[in-house]
């Protein structure tokens, strides 16, 4: 199996060579990588060219946001789409290896979502996975999962060859995971394939980032959710991101800019995209776990890391 490392970057130069450098010393022979460069103005295009003239490169005259990964699934021919981030990379040199024999060994899991470890908040896991597991004794097929972090995860090819690729910004992981699903496609978690993400804070727009996932969050709901779970699920996300919004400090008008794109973004949803859920999948692309579990949940991280971050000052 060869592996294709889809990589998305703009503007961070630093965050991206470190990573490169780490996947270059994967033990796992059979792979390429591929970086997909959204139109960046710090080096990134001559650091490239000459530091890194054996990787596949692709510069874009424009930010085509995350949708890019599609075009660099187009150019890859591996088995495997290890999909990641700039500022992000296996934290064992193994561990392609070990996707490899996972998928070898288990021809129906088509998806493998890893365990997102925070290396600027201590090397904590991102706790996304809503169900028990034990790290220490992990299934050899994983566990079920209805999701996966965007900083690593392994997909066959003929998942997207099937279902296609990713939306753009905002929810894109869980969307392309309940496509996935929907088509019969297995997601599987494995918490001992760790991969760190170093959370680059170049390019990180707070306002932009609060706006687009406030419409994508709505857009997922109108999408999959029947009508009957519709109305709670829409006021829980307006209350959500208000709070999220206040606690981020984003503005009054930009917060009645995302107010007023969801509100837009539910009309044209339900007009054109909308796939309801059969209910014997309702459980399978939420894992039993309420919408209104999962906000309390990210609610807890928020106030945690809030905290520590007055703890430090």
């Amino acid at each position: 199996m060869k592996i294709s490392v889809v990589i998305i970057t703009r503007n961070r130069k630093e965050d991206l060579r470190r990573s490169l450098d780490a996947f270059m010393k994967q033990t796992y022979e059979n792979k390429e990588i591929i970086v997909l460069d959204n139109a960046s103005s710090d080096g990134t295009r001559l650091m490239m060219g000459e530091d890194f003239p054996q990787i596949k490169y692709l510069w874009l005259p424009e930010n085509f946001d995350i949708r890019t990964i599609n075009i660099g699934v187009e150019m890859s021919d591996g088995d495997i789409i290890w999909r990641t981030d700039d500022d992000s990379h296996p934290e064992s040199e193994f561990a392609f290896q070990q996707i490899v024999d996972i998928l070898t060994y288990n021809p129906d899991i088509d998806v493998i979502a890893t365990l997102d470890v925070e290396v600027r908040r201590g090397n904590e896991p991102w706790e996304w996975y809503p169900l028990p597991y034990d790290v220490n004794n992990v299934p050899s097929n994983g566990y079920q999962s209805h999701f996966f972090p965007g900083t690593g995860a392994a997909i066959r090819r003929k998942v997207f060859d099937k279902i296609g690729g990713f939306w753009e910004f905002g929810f894109e992981e869980l969307d392309f995971c309940s496509r996935a699903i929907l088509a019969n496609f297995s997601v599987r978690f494995f918490p001992n394939i760790r991969v760190l993400h170093y959370a680059s804070q170049s390019d990180r727009i707070k306002p932009d980032r609060w706006v687009n996932i406030s419409r994508q969050f709505m857009r997922y709901n109108w999408k999959y959710f029947p009508m009957k779970r519709l109305w709670g699920l829409t006021i829980l996300t307006f209350f959500s991101q208000t709070v999220h919004a206040i606690a981020s400090g984003i503005p009054l008008s930009v917060y009645f800019e995302g107010i007023f794109s969801m509100l837009a973004v539910i009309i044209h949803t339900y007009r054109n995209e909308r796939v309801v859920v059969p209910p014997e999948k309702l459980y399978d692309i939420t894992l039993g776990v309420s919408m209104t579990k999962a906000q309390i949940n990210y609610f807890k991280i928020l106030i945690r890391n809030k905290f520590k971050e007055i703890w430090k000052k």
